[in-house]
């Protein structure tokens, strides 16, 4: 038993010697994770955040907020014109969260985000559970106000080249303007 021991002492020693280590990996920046995933400039203000953050924020804060997929077209579509007026405004920071991660779990905090973002008139508990979070939203709240939100590029006909003319274009970056400089808006 001793040989046993003596041998397995030295086998451990061997591998620290020899330069067994675990290599940290480099934490990347929130920017550069949303780079990775958007395919947008390393050089962009979204800040990754949490489901408790936004509700937080919905409640009685400040923010401006995307939700979206980097599995969605309309969500990269939404990510590159945001990015494009945030550079342009000198925005520093719009929180970024991907709800699909509570989405199909059906959380008691993605419900309450539902209940904040989907204006639903149902009185049916049933219906009402099966109302989602279109894939992108970007919005902004202040003072746990939503002031202006935007589902532009959340359905199939929305991100395709035929109906994106150039004044539907303008028209989602302007609404797109109106949600960064904290601006009340109808649409």
């Amino acid at each position: 038993m001793k040989k046993v021991v003596f041998i397995f002492v030295i086998f451990l020693f061997c591998i620290m010697i020899t330069g067994c280590s675990v290599k940290k990996v480099q934490e990347l920046t929130d920017a550069e994770k949303f780079s990775n995933e958007y395919n947008v400039s390393k050089n962009n203000p979204f800040v990754y955040t949490n489901i408790n953050n936004i509700i937080d924020i919905l409640e009685k804060g400040t923010g401006i907020f995307f939700l979206a997929s980097p599995d969605n077209e309309g969500s990269i579509r939404a990510a590159s014109y945001i990015l494009d007026i945030a550079k342009k405004e000198n925005i520093e920071n719009i929180y970024y969260y991907n709800p699909n991660k509570i989405k199909t779990k059906n959380t008691k905090n993605y419900q309450k985000l539902v209940e904040y973002l989907v204006p639903s008139p149902i009185d049916d508990k049933e219906q009402q559970d099966e109302l989602e979070i279109s894939i992108p939203t970007f919005y902004s709240v202040k003072d746990g106000k939503i002031l202006c939100i935007s589902t532009n590029f959340s359905n199939e006909e929305e991100i395709s080249e035929d109906y994106l003319t150039k004044k539907r274009i303008q028209n989602i970056k302007n609404l797109y303007l109106k949600i960064l400089k904290y601006e009340e808006c109808t649409s």
